[in-house]
């Protein structure tokens, strides 16, 4: 359970639920209530089928460009915290930007790529899944499960949480959600220097 626990909470993080909580209202606003419920299923669902992709076929991805997993933890650390960077400088939403017909054009894109299944939950999943030994690996999938669940739960209760508490209390979230992903990040980087240079000292 313990390191069920250590792998869900980085990934709820980075698939961002949290910061998607603002598009997601914004661009659902004028759907029907049994739209908005299965366009938040259906794109937790996708993200996290995306993300367990990415995590399996990382071994492959590494071998075939001649990559070291150090570089990869150092690449990805600085890539989330760019992100991280963009989360906390960014303005509100546009609410106004919001696409006509029903949930089919929004579920992919942009709400599965790249909002949920960015390349920061990309990247961590991967490395999870290179670094877990054997049946270990299920801890990974049954962690993704959770963070869908739990994220697409987050999504179904976006609009009531944005009417007892308001617009810019899931801003504040997002930015919270930013800090935790810059922290993220720099671990990420330092545990890849210390293991290219210092490992075999």
């Amino acid at each position: 359970m313990t390191t069920i626990l250590s792998l869900f909470v980085p990934l709820f993080v980075l698939m961002d639920f949290i910061g998607t909580m603002p598009v997601f209202i914004s661009l659902t606003r004028a759907m029907p209530v049994r739209v908005r419920r299965r366009t938040a299923i259906e794109a937790s669902a996708v993200a996290g089928l995306i993300v367990f992709g990415f995590a399996v076929i990382g071994h492959s991805l590494l071998d075939y460009f001649s990559l070291s997993i150090e570089a990869v933890r150092v690449g990805g650390g600085l890539l989330l915290l760019y992100i991280a960077f963009g989360m906390i400088l960014s303005s509100p939403y546009d609410p106004g930007k919001n696409p006509e017909g029903g949930s089919a054009g929004i579920v992919v894109s942009p709400l599965a790529i790249p909002l949920l299944a960015g390349p920061g939950s990309m990247t961590f999943a991967m490395i999870a899944w290179l670094d877990l030994p054997g049946w270990e690996k299920l801890y990974l999938v049954a962690a993704l499960i959770l963070a869908v669940i739990a994220g697409a739960a987050l999504l179904l209760a976006s609009s009531v949480i944005n009417r007892l508490l308001g617009y810019e209390f899931t801003r504040g979230l997002e930015k919270i959600t930013a800090v935790i992903v810059s922290f993220i990040a720099l671990e990420m980087i330092m545990s890849g220097i210390k293991t290219y240079f210092f490992a075999g000292s």
